[in-house]
């Protein structure tokens, strides 16, 4: 096992990781960009979209829906990140959604641990976009 990964999603649980969340979201969506000029309009994926677009950018070396890989599961980021947006951090909905898009194009370190994720500065900004709407549509797994 690599030092700084996690061997279950119950690593990425309790207060102190939402916590951990909601400042994260605020300080991104107060420094996010709008987001303004983009003349493309933002695809939606359906699962097999997703799944191509994760193969196809390399996301799944280190993410996958469920499983833990090197980084979180997508569907860990969805409810913690939907946790923030429902639970009242301050940050509406969509600056939550732009704070993540900046995440996934310029990388970033110590939300969910030791390893940094990488910076994606060639990914159109509508495509980021497309793939964090889809991220944040997951649903929790069913217990």
């Amino acid at each position: 096992m690599i030092a700084g990964s996690h061997a279950s999603l119950g690593a990425f649980g309790g207060k102190t990781c939402v916590a951990a969340a909601r400042a994260l979201v605020w300080t991104l969506a107060c420094v996010a960009g709008s987001g303004a000029g983009e003349n493309k309009e933002t695809p939606v994926f359906d699962a097999a979209a997703a799944k191509h677009f994760f193969n196809a950018r390399g996301c799944n070396a280190c993410h996958a829906v469920d499983e833990p890989r090197l980084a979180p599961p997508f569907r860990a980021v969805a409810v913690r990140y939907r946790a923030a947006i429902e639970g009242g951090t301050g940050a509406p909905a969509a600056a939550i959604e732009e704070a993540l898009v900046e995440k996934v194009l310029k990388g970033g370190a110590g939300a969910w641990g030791f390893v940094p994720m990488v910076s994606n500065p060639r990914l159109p900004a509508t495509e980021a976009r497309a793939a964090v709407r889809w991220i944040l549509a997951l649903e929790a797994a069913p217990r």
